[in-house]
């Protein structure tokens, strides 16, 4: 789900094999599938957010539900060739803007002088280097984040986790990486707390799997919670393949399963499960 949040270094050891989309210029309908953003969307048909969310007459571009349809423009109004400049729209992210503009997010991020590609806001203006400009590629480095310890968020994805049936070593990697553990953290596209839950999953899963609200703002539990049945959907629908469901918590399931990757599934996912050997095993 973080196509919307966090930008990781790629992982050197740790290969998987994946596809890059690729453009689609014809208009056509897209029908959400869990865990997909519409960054993502609007990244696959080389579109823009904005033109997207314009283009179907959502309000919110952070709030998009599974199994919405939505009418893609033919058109290829967010990517573009190196150069120039791009002014960020809500839904953004510096890989998706980076990949759209055929550049690297190191260059992209070195440009600009961004010290953390993870915050990007709307409004800001970025510099698209050019041939001359764009920095040599950085050497891949394996940067794991550090172990996190809290006892109430462990009790509460151990608990969760034996109830749903799933790898609590699995949950807590996912946490780890996406949040660090932390039920404060809420990225700029509006992923929520410790699983990072993004708000239309978090509707999703409330109306037609709990028939419940639950508080994923200010509850590790609830939070945990909808993280983890999130998974075990995902789990379930890839055969139990771990890296496809790191994959798919990432950039939602339908893409995964149709073997298409985002430019940062890859790191993401080996991520996961390298975290997950290195503290859980």
């Amino acid at each position: 789900m973080l196509l919307r949040r966090i930008i990781i270094p790629a992982i050197i050891g740790i290969s998987m094999p994946f596809l890059i989309v690729s453009a689609v210029s014809a208009a056509v309908k897209h029908t959400v599938s869990p865990g997909e953003t519409l960054g993502f969307i609007a990244l696959m048909y080389h579109t823009g957010v904005s033109e997207l969310a314009n283009f179907n007459g959502i309000a919110n571009p952070d709030l998009i539900f599974p199994g919405q349809e939505l009418d893609v423009p033919g058109s290829d109004g967010g990517g573009g060739a190196p150069g120039g400049s791009y002014t960020v729209q809500s839904g953004d992210t510096l890989s998706g803007i980076a990949y759209a503009h055929d550049v690297t997010t190191s260059e992209l991020a070195s440009t600009n002088g961004l010290s953390d590609a993870d915050y990007i806001y709307i409004g800001q203006v970025l510099t698209i280097p050019g041939p001359s400009q764009a920095a040599a590629p950085a050497v891949p480095k394996l940067v794991f984040p550090d172990r996190p310890y809290d006892e109430t968020v462990e009790w509460a994805i151990d608990e969760i986790a034996y109830e749903e049936g799933i790898p609590a070593g699995l949950v807590k990697a996912i946490a780890t990486v996406e949040s660090g553990w932390r039920q404060w953290a809420i990225s700029h596209a509006g992923a929520i707390g410790v699983m990072q839950v993004m708000p239309g999953t978090a509707v999703w899963l409330e109306n037609d799997y709990f028939g419940y609200d639950l508080n994923e703002y200010d509850s590790i539990w609830d939070n945990v919670k909808l993280g983890a049945r999130f998974l075990h959907i995902l789990l379930e629908a890839t055969g139990w393949d771990y890296y496809a469901t790191a994959a798919s918590y990432y950039q939602g399931l339908s893409p995964t399963e149709q073997g298409v990757y985002y430019p940062d599934t890859a790191d993401y996912a080996s991520m996961v499960l390298a975290v997950w050997q290195a503290y859980w095993p």
